[in-house]
């Protein structure tokens, strides 16, 4: 199944934006993520592809599914894929944006991070694992350098997390939002389901109280893609197995990948 709106195969090529689901979730301590390319593909289908508060119709913006990608751990890993081309990446545990940032920065020079999380994600290692979905933050920032990481609604990290990053990356509240010198040149933007309510998104690995609505974190998103040059982009930690019936986290990360995928498209429209 493809996600709503997306060109069929044979009009690929006409794709300006293109969708990538990674169904990983080998680093994650409750399995069941690897599920949710799927389940949010199935989700879309649920949803108008006509933005009202936009009045754009996204089957016009010329985004193409191009289904899943496998072996995101290979250390060689070759995405084969045109860089000119914005992309969204459907997790998957977060743990997959290690890779997917080293690949830009290895073949891009890609160094500036945003992510939005409920979680600092700086741990060194978790229950043995340095490359858990609890460390991904900290092996990015190793890669990219500190100053270039911009942590945006962590509301849970342990002590140590704290110590060794409050002076080190730059940490913002969800009411603060980045200034546009802050976004300047090419950006990754990492996107954790669980910076939501639980209350609205309560199929997750840990929900954390006290999250932001879907509106809040949508406004954030599209300032973000507005003020930088976002050239990728994942949404990860949807776990489909914690899900409630209706399937309500499911269905606000499609609306999330629509929401994206709109505000490229007004991004790339105002500069032509």
């Amino acid at each position: 199944m493809k996600f709503a709106g997306s060109l069929p195969l044979t009009d690929s090529e006409k794709a300006i934006y293109e969708i990538i689901g990674v169904p990983f979730d080998d680093n994650a301590t409750i399995r069941g993520a690897s599920k949710a390319p799927e389940m949010i593909r199935r989700a879309s289908q649920r949803l108008e592809t006509f933005l009202w508060h936009n009045k754009l119709e996204l089957s016009d913006l010329l985004y193409y599914d191009r289904g899943d990608l496998h072996d995101i751990t290979d250390p060689d890993l070759d995405l084969d894929f045109d860089a000119g081309k914005r992309k969204i990446f459907i997790g998957g545990d977060h743990s997959i944006s290690y890779p997917l940032f080293r690949y830009y920065f290895e073949r891009l020079g890609l160094t500036k991070v945003v992510v939005i999380d409920a979680h600092a994600d700086f741990r060194d290692v978790y229950v043995g694992n340095r490359f858990s979905n609890a460390c991904v933050m900290r092996r990015i920032a190793e890669l990219a350098g500190f100053e270039n990481v911009i942590e945006i609604g962590v509301r849970s990290a342990s002590w140590e997390e704290y110590e060794f990053m409050k002076k080190r990356v730059r940490i913002l509240d969800v009411d603060d939002m980045p200034e546009e010198q802050e976004l300047e040149g090419r950006l990754y933007l990492s996107i954790d389901i669980d910076v939501l309510d639980p209350g609205i998104a309560p199929g997750v690995e840990y929900p954390e109280p006290c999250g932001i609505s879907l509106e809040a974190l949508i406004r954030l998103v599209r300032t973000i893609i507005k003020r930088g040059d976002v050239v990728a982009c994942d949404i990860v930690e949807v776990n489909p197995e914690l899900d409630i019936k209706n399937g309500i986290t499911c269905l606000n990360a499609a609306r999330l990948v629509f929401e994206v995928l709109a505000s490229y498209w007004l991004k790339d429209h105002k500069s032509s």
